[in-house]
């Protein structure tokens, strides 16, 4: 093999092996939606953030509610927060998001790998005048 031969394939083995360097490797989570009681065997939660409630809906008493599917990453943050439900249609929903996006899991003592996780999350909104008891009640299951 000549010397640029041997040159050319140098550089492409340096540049190719600086390429995956920094290429993050993404971790397995496990499936926990609807399982609550396991999600706990993994994570407990450090720090839960209540929502605002929405000055509107406030107002004229409207309760509700905002089902999310989100990710425990390995951090104990929650990543990739997904509306699965929410009553009065979207009434709730920025300020769940903002409040669950402050969120913080502490790993248990059985989750030394600090395994991701995904699970469901439902914020529940209630006055005590609500004007739609009933309905969020069987919407929400409050």
């Amino acid at each position: 093999m000549n010397k640029s031969n041997l040159l050319a394939v140098s550089a492409i083995f340096v540049l190719n092996a600086c390429s995956t360097v920094n290429q993050p490797v993404e971790r397995e989570y496990l499936d926990l939606v609807g399982n609550k009681e396991v999600v706990e065997k993994y994570w407990v939660v450090e720090r839960k953030v209540a929502p605002e409630y929405p000055a509107e809906a406030g107002k004229n008493n409207i309760s509700g509610c905002v089902a999310f599917t989100l990710l425990i990453d390995g951090n104990g943050k929650p990543q990739n927060l997904t509306v699965i439900k929410s009553f009065p249609g979207s009434t709730f929903n920025k300020k769940a998001y903002e409040a669950l996006r402050k969120w913080r899991w502490t790993a248990s003592e059985s989750n030394n790998q600090n395994q991701p996780v995904l699970t469901t999350i439902q914020l529940d909104f209630t006055t005590q005048k609500s004007v739609n008891h009933a309905e969020a009640y069987s919407a929400c299951v409050i």
